[in-house]
């Protein structure tokens, strides 16, 4: 190598010089795309799909995507519906390469979906096991024991895996006529939380957690022979989202409605054997009355510090229902310190601003997308942005919000995830006039 060098001119010092500067390039760049992308913040990423975003249809007139993940080698799964004339609605799941095409190696041409024998199967949620396996979970509506909560698992190629349940699917009835699957959680032992909820006789439906084996069984050890059920005291208490903190404790967030004050969010933290954890709010419990008749919670996210972060909505008088992210402590206070007084609500200017999801980004801001109904385009996706202490991100769109229309009456956004680079995935349902409503993917720079 040093003859070789010195032939063409380049001394071992040089050559030194040279491979340092060469290592030195590739660090920046490698830090440059994990920090962040190139693409403008909250405008669309060119270089995915169709000018940013892909449309899927996979042959039904119903067609929803309702949740979306990121693996760690940048493939995006989201998971849905899909009517089949037969069967009613089954479980879809799709997968893209990470600039937006459908992944062949992924099921039938990068999709796939699945019956559970109700008159119609939808999946709400997904999560990714630290193997590479797909949990998928949802809810088995109007099976021969009413509504059921049901879950698939595939394995990284697609198939249902039969290792989980019975040949990779698990139908759970509680008993009940009501019993939903809306959010999941896998715990680093890979064990499986899902929450949801089912009714009771006399209070109405009820916040419901139930904790599975990696293999599918109900967890004996969690709560009452596997599944907690608690009540806020509304008509009708739903969990909506769930995340599982590293010490084990997790955290269920979601809707009391019709309590004597309205509909309030609701939250709970129960420890990791199943019990109402005493040390968040008045007995694991915490119910928020904005002092509106329509506080709802949607989602969940904890920061690294334990702060706790809820996504819904809340309704104005006269703008209609808004945008709303609260923040509480980790004992269950609103944080005095984020927003106003723990709470920001932001106008899309529609009829009604609703979040649905929520991200939370490496540097502490909070990323929330939604659909705005009733615009004067119809509806759209909503994308807005904030900072760590609660304020639009003057940084991000326009005064940290981001209205997309695709050129239909129903646009809506219904799950968020972010990439490495910071760059933010979107998932939900456009509408084609002819094709009915179909699964849209986008993607927006950070």
């Amino acid at each position: 190598m040093l003859l070789t060098s010195r032939r063409f001119g380049v001394t071992p010092k040089s050559l030194l010089l040279l491979v340092f500067l060469a290592i030195i390039g590739l660090a920046i760049s490698a830090c440059s795309g994990a920090q962040g992308s190139s693409v403008s913040a909250g405008t669309l990423d060119t270089g995915f799909g169709d000018g940013g975003k892909v449309i899927t249809d996979l042959g039904s007139r119903a067609d929803h995507a309702n949740a979306v993940v990121v693996q760690p080698d940048g493939k995006i799964v989201v998971a849905g519906s899909t009517l089949d004339p037969a069967q009613g609605d089954n479980f879809a799941v799709v997968r893209y390469s990470s600039n937006g095409k459908l992944d062949n190696g992924f099921g039938t041409g990068g999709k796939v979906t699945t019956d559970f024998g109700g008159k119609s199967d939808v999946a709400s949620a997904i999560a990714l096991q630290s193997d590479g396996k797909i949990v998928a979970v949802g809810t088995s509506h109007g099976t021969t024991t009413g509504d059921n909560i049901a879950l698939a698992r595939y394995t990284s190629d697609g198939k249902l895996d039969s290792g989980f349940g019975t040949g990779g699917q698990v139908s759970t009835d509680l008993g009940t006529a009501a019993d939903h699957g809306n959010a999941v959680a896998v715990q680093s032992d890979g064990k499986i939380v899902v929450v949801g909820s089912t009714r009771d006789q006399v209070q109405g439906d009820n916040f419901v957690v139930v904790r599975y084996t990696p293999d599918g069984k109900l967890d004996r050890g969690f709560g009452d022979k596997g599944k907690v059920s608690t009540d806020f005291g509304g008509k009708a208490d739903t969990a909506k989202s769930v995340v599982v903190e590293a010490d084990g404790k997790i955290v269920v967030a979601g809707t009391s409605t019709g309590t004597t004050t309205g509909d309030n969010i609701a939250v709970a933290r129960y420890t990791s054997d199943g019990k109402l954890d005493p040390g968040f709010g008045a007995g694991g419990q915490v119910s928020t009355d904005l002092g509106t008749a329509a506080d709802h919670g949607n989602a969940v996210a904890v920061q690294s510090d334990g702060k706790i972060v809820v996504v819904g909505s809340t309704k104005d008088p006269v703008q209609g229902d808004n945008f709303l992210v609260v923040r509480y402590t980790p004992d269950g206070k609103l944080d005095s310190g984020f927003g106003e007084n723990g709470k920001t609500a932001t106008d899309f200017g529609g009829k009604a601003d609703v979040a649905a999801a929520v991200a939370l980004a490496h540097d502490g801001k909070i990323v929330v997308v939604g659909t705005s109904s009733g615009t004067g385009t119809g509806d759209n996706i909503a994308l807005a942005r904030y900072t760590s202490d609660g304020k639009p991100d003057s940084g991000f769109g326009a005064d940290g919000k981001v209205s997309t229309d695709l050129g239909t009456a129903a646009d809506h956004g219904n799950a968020v995830a972010l990439q490495a680079n910071g760059e933010i995935v979107v998932a939900g349902t456009t509408r084609d006039p002819a094709q009915g409503d179909n699964f849209v993917v986008l993607r927006y720079g950070a």
